[in-house]
Parts: C-alpha cells; structure tokens; sequence
C-alpha cells in the first residue's frame, strides 16, 4: 500500500499557495495543517484549499498534526526557524529558497538535519528541470566532450543585489549539477557605475520595497568567476537590464567538442539546445543550435518531481535534489562574491566567517 504523507504548510502567502496547488493534485500527498503568523492569510488559504487545522504558531502545529512532511514558503527571514524546529522533531522539510539569510543559519539547518536524520530539501526546483536532467545524461554519454566552463545567465528586471538573493541561487544551484564544489570565488558589484561600497548596502525591501525581506544586498550589477573541484570554471554576471527576460534565463555548458544551452523559465517545452562544437562563430552561424527532444519519462513540472523524489529520499535514507548541503553550497557561491568583492581579492569557499559579508562592512 502507497504511503500518504501527510504535510503542513508554513508560509500561506504568493509561494505558499503555489505549493498549495501542486500538492492538492498529488495523491500520494496530504495537506493536513497550515501556519501563517497572520490569522487572516491562513485562514484565507485554508477556506481556498480546504483545509481546517490552521496554526498561527508552527511549534504547535509540529506537535499537534502529526506531520510527514513540512514545506516551508515564508519568505527568506522566515525560513531558519520553522525549518530547524521541524528537523528537531524529525519531520523532512522542503523549504523555498534560497536557503537562508546567511550561513551560520544555514549550517544550524543542516546540522539539525544530520542530528535527526530527517531530510531537508531547498526548492531549487530547476536541479531536477527535464532539460537539466537531459543536460546532463548527454555530458556524461560526451555529447560535448569534456566541460571547460559553465556560464550562468540571469533573468534580470531587479536590481543585482535583489537578484543575487531571488535567483540568484537558482542559477548557481544549476552551475553545481555540472561544476561540482567550488573551490574560490573572485566578484566585482558595481552600484551604477562606480564599484559598490559600504554606503550602498542596505536592506533587499529597501532596495525594491516590492520584492521580498531577503537580508542585506549591495550593488546593481555584478559578475563573478569561480573554480570546482573538477577543474571547471565558473562564470556568472548580473546585468539590470529592464525589463527582464525569461528566456535568457539558465546556464551554458561549454565542452571541448560542443556547447549545451539551458533555459528554465516556465516548466513545460523546449527548453535544451545543442551546438556541435565548441565555439559559436559568427551571429550568422548561431541557427546551427539543435533543438533537443526531452524523453517523455522526464516530468514536466519540476515541482513535482521535487516532492516525489523528497519521499523517495525518505523511503531510501537517501538525499534528496538540492539537499541541504546542495542549497548551502548555492548560496555559498551567492555570499562568496559580496566576499570577495570586499576583500578586492579572489576568496577561498567555503568561507571561514559564516555571517553575512556585509554586515560588519555596513
């Protein structure tokens, strides 16, 4: 007999209603409680989706529903606590990214999940995105030779310090499935046209008051290099360019042989290209980019596939895409370049300060 897990929710706002929809469509899960520091927002998602048990405390939803599973959607200030609090009481956490304000609570989060045995997955959903997966088998079956270099590419539309901590980490979590663990980090933010200092870091509200409470940020553009442990180089550049543009958003995979191109806006289509060889040429030979087909096993949204590979992990004692450690390391390659950017100077990973670069500076 398939097993129901049984999930709460803690976050019942935009992201927290995203996995709402998702989940409600996935037999194999049931959405049993939800948590909102705000009666009326919970009460709001538990009228929408049906469900009764509804908390304005998370503690006390961990100790009254008898929880399998707990995804986590506040946003990035609020992801530490209900996240460790869980983990303690050896129920598996799914929590939004990234993964936390800075590093030391990152570390707390893992450390509480290596303690409990309790797994912990960042929704750095793209690990698993069909065309990542392909992307991957063709690397290792050496469709483009061996990898030299993998280049991120931002959505822009927000400022870089917004970015670094929105996406940011979603195109560094992607840079991890073919670099492997990076070893250094060298970054430059400028703010305008001057090199940012400690007068332009300020709070992500107030930087874009619309977006989300994401800790300190500096800069309105950026780029970093980095190196693995595999001898790959890294490349990542964030540019304001206004407005943004889904479609340039993924990562480059560039081999002795050939290139591969990803794009993961959206959750559905064509989303992977391949160039046979190594370098572009001119504009005019760029329609020699091959559209590739993604097998029909893969899923489409990678949402799902998130949630369905978590309890596999359960079920196996295995980690689950983007675990803990993975999103560290995600955001590790995000905090490494305000380091170094302050420092003038390429920096060693993992940082041996785990709090925020910034905050001292500023």
């Amino acid at each position: 007999m398939t097993k129901t897990y049984r999930v709460g929710l803690v976050g019942c706002g935009g992201m927290g209603r995203h996995h709402l929809r998702i989940l409600k469509d996935l037999p194999e899960f049931e959405i049993v409680a939800l948590c909102d520091i705000s009666q009326e927002v919970v009460d709001q998602a538990g009228d929408e989706y049906a469900v009764k048990t509804r908390y304005t405390d998370f503690d006390h939803m961990y100790q009254y529903s008898s929880l399998d599973l707990v995804t986590v959607a506040t946003q990035t200030r609020g992801h530490h606590a209900p996240t460790v609090a869980a983990l303690e009481q050896g129920i598996s956490v799914l929590c939004e990214k990234p993964i936390a304000i800075d590093l030391t609570e990152a570390d707390q989060m893992i450390t509480a999940a290596k303690k409990s045995g309790a797994k912990l997955a960042i929704n750095q959903q793209n690990h698993v995105n069909p065309g990542i997966q392909q992307a991957k088998t063709m690397v290792a079956e050496g469709a483009i030779g061996n990898v030299i270099m993998v280049r991120g590419r931002n959505k822009a539309g927000r400022k870089s310090g917004n970015e670094f901590m929105e996406m940011g980490t979603h195109v560094t979590d992607m840079m991890l499935c073919f670099g492997g663990v990076p070893t250094w980090c060298s970054g430059t933010i400028y703010n305008g046209n001057q090199l940012a200092g400690p007068k332009d870091i300020m709070q992500a509200k107030e930087m874009s008051p619309g977006d989300r409470d994401s800790g300190l940020v500096m800069g309105t553009k950026a780029i970093a290099h980095y190196g693995f442990d595999t001898g790959i180089i890294g490349e990542i550049h964030f540019i304001d360019y206004q407005p943004g543009m889904n479609d340039n958003y993924g990562i480059d995979i560039l081999g002795s042989q050939g290139q591969l191109a990803v794009r993961t806006a959206g959750s559905a289509g064509q989303n992977l290209w391949h160039l046979p060889r190594p370098m572009e040429g001119t504009p005019t030979q760029l329609s020699d980019w091959q559209p590739v087909d993604l097998p029909d096993n893969l899923e489409k949204e990678p949402v799902i596939t998130m949630y369905q590979r978590m309890t596999q992990a359960i079920e196996t004692n295995t980690e689950p895409p983007s675990s803990g450690t993975e999103g560290r390391w995600a955001f590790e390659m995000i905090m490494g370049i305000y380091q170094s950017h302050r420092e003038g100077r390429r920096i060693e990973l993992p940082l041996t300060n785990r709090h925020h670069p910034l905050e001292k500076w500023h």
